[in-house]
């Protein structure tokens, strides 16, 4: 929550610090709840996640979509060599599970679906299921680095988590308010030891306008020096379309990651799932990313219609 300083006077008029303090309280109650519930699958899953080599664990929550899910899958075995990926399912449809849990079995991934929120709020039940990966998954297992990734995050050339946090205590993406920072949710490592003794929580705060995982301003980033870190940055880049050699603006994260973006809560995958696929089976065809936009700007500069073949 905001410092009480920061507040101005007329929030004051308003007892908004006290709205915040409820709300807070509020749901730091509904989180320890939710934490306690445990899926009878979980220790299966904690046993098969012992079994693997779980230095490094890459966590990425599913919702809903899994054809992204795969293609998430399909290009992080390719391109993340230190770091087990995990994905734990935090989907409302008990269909959408089911499919999400096939794609994990088919690419032999550890899957756990996690405790069903009725929780409508989309950064509540997002933060929420952060902390429950966290406490039952993460503290169990005790990794030398963890981190979270959105299932809509695709990593389009080879990633090393160990290079990335280096030497940090956290890698990220910031963001920022006018009263603190925080790690974007959908892109955000941690070393484990240095965060260990830190009560984390990975709810929003918005009284400090921070969203899913702006709880840990207070325990983890406020004792950071920020001008000390490294971050990632986030470019919109103009891709060509490899079939069609249409441009369009995509979100890279990192140098490393397409962000697909709004597919989760929003449903707005439509508008841009011919483009992935299109993506998705060039680099499928065994392309790296270099050559797939090479494609096509080939296509683009000879102007050549959808389906045409180049010579």
């Amino acid at each position: 929550m905001r410092n009480l300083q920061n507040f101005a006077a007329r929030e004051w008029l308003e007892l908004l610090p006290l709205q915040h303090a409820l709300k807070q309280l509020r749901n730091d109650v509904w989180l320890a709840a939710y934490e306690r519930r445990q899926p009878g699958e979980l220790q299966a899953f904690l046993q098969r996640v012992r079994a693997f080599d779980t230095r490094n664990v890459l966590v990425s929550v599913a919702f809903e979509q899994p054809w992204v899910l795969g293609w998430q899958l399909r290009m992080a075995r390719r391109h993340i060599a230190d770091a087990t990926v995990l994905v734990l399912d935090n989907s409302r449809r008990p269909q959408a599970r089911q499919e999400i849990e096939r794609v994990c079995r088919e690419q032999d991934v550890p899957y756990l679906g996690l405790p069903f929120n009725s929780t409508r709020h989309v950064n509540r039940s997002h933060g929420m299921a952060m902390a429950w990966i966290y406490r039952n998954v993460v503290q169990q297992i005790k990794p030398r680095l963890f981190g979270y990734i959105d299932h809509d995050l695709i990593p389009l050339v080879p990633m090393s988590m160990a290079e990335r946090v280096s030497g940090q205590p956290c890698f990220g993406m910031p963001v920022e308010s006018r009263w603190a920072w925080q790690l974007w949710a959908g892109y955000c490592m941690f070393d484990y030891q240095a965060v260990a003794g830190l009560p984390l929580n990975f709810l929003y705060d918005f009284s400090n306008g921070l969203d899913t995982g702006g709880r840990n301003w207070r325990s983890l980033y406020s004792r950071l020096d920020k001008q000390q870190l490294r971050f990632a940055i986030s470019e919109m880049k103009e891709v060509c379309d490899p079939v069609t050699g249409e441009a369009a603006a995509l979100q890279i994260v990192d140098e490393r990651w397409l962000h697909i973006g709004g597919i989760s809560y929003n449903d707005n995958f439509s508008s841009k799932e011919e483009l992935c696929r299109r993506l998705a089976g060039a680099f499928d065809e065994g392309l790296d990313w270099t050559q797939v936009r090479a494609r096509g700007q080939q296509r683009h500069k000879d102007g050549l219609p959808v389906g045409a073949s180049s010579q």
